[in-house]
């Protein structure tokens, strides 16, 4: 049963329940990157009566009560006509239809990763990015892909990440990883066996590490010390035509990402960029037409 429809059937609410209940209806697309001290304090309310709702709703804690909020928003999103993320075309749709069908899956995928963003992770996210001595990409297939669209945007913050997959040597890249560093792993399903074991040599030696993944169940249970979560509905086997909508998420949540690595210190990144430009079009570097 869907957070709004568990909502709409409690009738034995408190007067503070219901002033939660009020604010989660109305601002069901802020929940999910919300935190549960920011919510008591909007609803002028406690930790405490919060986690008693989640509760009364049939859910663990205030956690799970925002998962439920992202899966209301997705369920609304395909109620507007979403198409299917593991086919979103037929052999007999028109050149036109297949356009559309992919704008709107596109919209959707950014939309839908939007509504599971923490915005606070983010933030935690570009900061270790930020504050890390050199970054290690892993990222397999069309993840090493979204790997190295991240890496050549970092370029112009004057930061150059190692893809440590690049040369299928990524145990002996991971032997010299220190804890100055920063390692980000992007995988969909999270569930490559190498990944696990590299997480833990990592932790082990005190690195921090991110993981960007699709797989809500794997938060709980990895070792990488940021976990962001950007769930689309593509099978997790090769029953599909593509990974548009998870590739497409991850790409929003990168650059997002890289947007708020570059806001840090955005006029000094965007005059370095600016002299850059300057010296490859009048400097020696200029290479003048014949």
């Amino acid at each position: 049963m869907a957070l709004l429809e568990r909502l709409s059937q409690h009738t034995d609410l408190t007067d503070n329940e219901i002033r939660i209940k009020d604010y989660l209806t109305s601002h069901l697309a802020d929940i999910p990157g919300i935190t549960v001290e920011q919510l008591a304090a909007l609803t002028y309310t406690s930790h405490s009566a919060i986690v008693r709702l989640a509760k009364k709703l049939d859910y663990q804690g205030f956690r799970e009560l925002k998962l439920a909020a992202s899966d209301s928003l997705t369920q609304q999103l395909i109620s507007l006509g979403a198409v299917d993320a593991n086919f979103p075309f037929n052999p007999t749709d028109s050149v036109t239809t297949i356009a559309k069908n992919m704008a709107d899956l596109t919209s959707t995928a950014i939309k839908r990763a939007q509504a599971q963003v923490n915005p606070h992770q983010l933030e935690t996210a570009a900061q270790m990015l930020l504050d890390a001595k050199r970054l290690f990409f892993f990222g397999r297939g069309d993840s090493q892909i979204r790997a190295r669209s991240f890496q050549n945007k970092l370029v112009k913050l004057d930061i150059f990440p190692i893809l440590a997959e690049e040369y299928v040597d990524e145990k002996w890249v991971t032997t010299n990883i220190h804890e100055t560093d920063c390692v980000l792993f992007i995988s969909y399903g999270a569930n490559i066996p190498e990944y696990a074991q590299i997480m833990t040599f990592l932790k082990k030696n005190h690195v921090p590490t991110i993981l960007l993944t699709g797989n809500r169940q794997i938060k709980q249970t990895n070792e990488a010390q940021l976990t962001i979560v950007s769930a689309q509905d593509e099978n997790e086997d090769e029953s599909k035509i593509g990974t548009f909508a998870s590739q497409i998420a991850f790409e929003y949540v990168l650059d997002t990402l890289f947007s708020i690595m570059y806001g840090h210190a955005y006029t000094r990144n965007l005059l370095s960029q600016r002299q850059t430009a300057t010296m490859l079009n009048t400097g020696s570097l200029f290479e003048k037409e014949e």
